[in-house]
């Protein structure tokens, strides 16, 4: 007999609050296994979801992207890979469903995840700190790596002389997002130029970050401009929504004699591209599942926390124990947070 679940519900569009109630269980299939959740962490998307009512179109929905837990159910497909009781992070595709469940969202006690998108957690990281990754590795792969946007060379790759001698635009580099990419950049060998508030700035440089810049500085733009104008400059990766920043980024490529390439994470943000630089978001990459990057971006994933060789940033916070407490993260976290992730243990 099948275990009992339950999931934080958004019942209708833009309701106020999420609602627990009790879940269907769903076994895995080709592929796929089920754990049970130990840590969720919250993302900007869960927010603009529940607020705005956009990307879903049927309720009640279960809402969730990244998940940490201990797997409890296999696909025989798996059983060469996983036991059951493996310790694992993985990114839940909440916008997917099974037989119209939406057994693949995070906020609930059971989830099933996914190749290529799993990764085992070493004994010594915490649940709650390996469950800042999955969405903002996926999220930064997608915008660094993918052919249809900047097209750099992934760490799985290794390190080449090609890449040491090229340098990278970080904007937003403190953000859960930014803070992969950063990683996964430097960890590839490009020289990373960070923007991101000034207290975050240690923060940023521990990540691999070779140079910061204070986005409230009024003379960024300059400093920028005079830092990277003797660099080769492949481009820049925006990792927040800001016109601001966009609008920033299009001078600094301009002028300092860059790649004018930016891959952002703000949906129509190509419309927003000035000075002759072109902007492409992730929304137009094709699906790293279907391709051989996420393979090898969530292979190296595994090796590098098994390596000691990442860090897990932004610092996770924990909020609560409890689905009851995913409806108190959604609202701090639409109040705004700095170089935080919030955590619900489960």
């Amino acid at each position: 007999m099948p275990p009992s679940n339950r999931a934080s519900w958004l019942m209708t569009k833009q309701a106020p609050a999420n609602v627990v109630d009790s879940a269907p269980y769903t076994s895995p299939s080709m592929d796929e296994i089920v754990i049970k959740t130990k840590a969720i962490a919250l993302n900007p998307a869960d927010v603009i979801v529940q607020k705005r009512g956009i990307l879903l179109k049927e309720y009640p929905a279960i809402l969730g992207c990244d998940v940490s837990g201990e797997v409890v159910e296999i696909h025989p497909s798996l059983a060469d890979v996983y036991a059951i009781g493996d310790r694992v992070t993985g990114a839940a595709r909440c916008m997917e469903r099974k037989d119209g469940k939406f057994c693949y969202s995070a906020f609930q006690e059971y989830v099933v995840l996914k190749l290529p998108y799993i990764a085992k957690i070493p004994k010594d990281v915490a649940y709650e700190d390996a469950a800042v990754l999955p969405l903002g590795i996926n999220t930064a792969a997608s915008c660094l790596f993918m052919d249809e946007t900047l097209g750099l060379k992934a760490p799985s790759m290794g390190i080449t002389e090609d890449t040491q001698s090229k340098t990278l635009l970080v904007w937003g580099a403190s953000s859960s997002v930014g803070s992969c990419g950063v990683q996964m950049a430097t960890q590839a060998g490009y020289k990373v130029v960070g923007v991101a508030s000034k207290r975050n700035h240690d923060m940023v440089r521990s990540l691999g970050a070779s140079m910061c810049f204070d986005q409230g500085d009024p003379t960024l733009i300059d400093n920028a401009v005079a830092y990277l104008s003797d660099k080769e400059v492949v481009g820049a990766f925006d990792a927040i929504n800001s016109d601001l920043a966009l609008n920033s980024i299009c001078e600094i490529l301009d002028r300092s004699g860059g790649k004018k390439l930016v891959a952002s994470v703000v949906p129509g943000a190509e419309e927003k591209a000035t000075k002759g630089v072109k902007i492409v978001t992730n929304f137009v990459a094709s699906d790293m599942a279907r391709n051989e990057l996420g393979k090898a971006i969530w292979q190296w994933l595994e090796k590098a926390m098994e390596e000691s060789r990442i860090k897990y940033m932004p610092q996770s916070e924990v909020v609560g124990e409890g689905l009851e407490h995913v409806q108190d993260a959604i609202d701090l976290l639409a109040k705004g947070v700095s170089a935080r992730k919030l955590i619900v243990l489960i």
